[in-house]
């Protein structure tokens, strides 16, 4: 399970909530995977013997091409910041401002792929849900972080959605 870095911050009147994501040695290790994959398939050189050796040549080169992509996605650094301004009741959640009164609480989501794997979500009245996280973490850092949060400001803790 890779961790994300979850960290509460009080400053005066409003609480910050960061969460980073920290494993970007995996795309690293993607992308030089497929680089070492384009450099050995385009070191081949192109078959001119049969039509299937060409459509596996170009689709080996794709594949490796497509892999680098995916390497340099999971490379760029991933950061939410939310912040709970006390005095005004607002969350400010990335680009989006929220009132408390939207707010139906916080709760955990348990990832059905990996046990007792799990992120903190802040739910609207609507139903909506928004991630306090980058990366799905431990039941015992993630529920500790929403019940500070729900003892500072009041909102509700919902427990945990499977």
């Amino acid at each position: 399970m890779i961790q994300g870095d979850l960290r509460l911050e009080r400053q005066g009147n409003a609480l910050i909530v960061h969460s980073k994501h920290n494993a970007r040695w995996v795309g690293a290790l993607v992308g030089g995977f497929a680089l070492y994959l384009i450099w050995r398939i385009y070191g081949i050189g192109i078959p001119n013997q049969s039509v299937v050796a060409l459509v596996a040549h170009w689709f080996g080169l794709m594949i490796g091409v497509m892999f680098v992509g995916i390497g340099v996605f999971l490379s760029m650094p991933r950061e939410v910041t939310t912040t709970f301004d006390l005095r005004s009741h607002l969350v400010v959640h990335d680009v989006r401002t929220y009132v408390f009164a939207e707010i139906a609480g916080l709760r955990l989501n348990e990832y059905r792929g990996e046990d007792y794997s799990y992120m903190p979500v802040m739910t609207l009245l609507n139903g909506e849900t928004r991630w306090l996280g980058t990366a799905n973490g431990s039941y015992l850092i993630c529920s500790m972080t929403i019940e500070a949060i729900c003892a500072v400001t009041g909102l509700q803790k919902l427990g945990v959605a499977r």
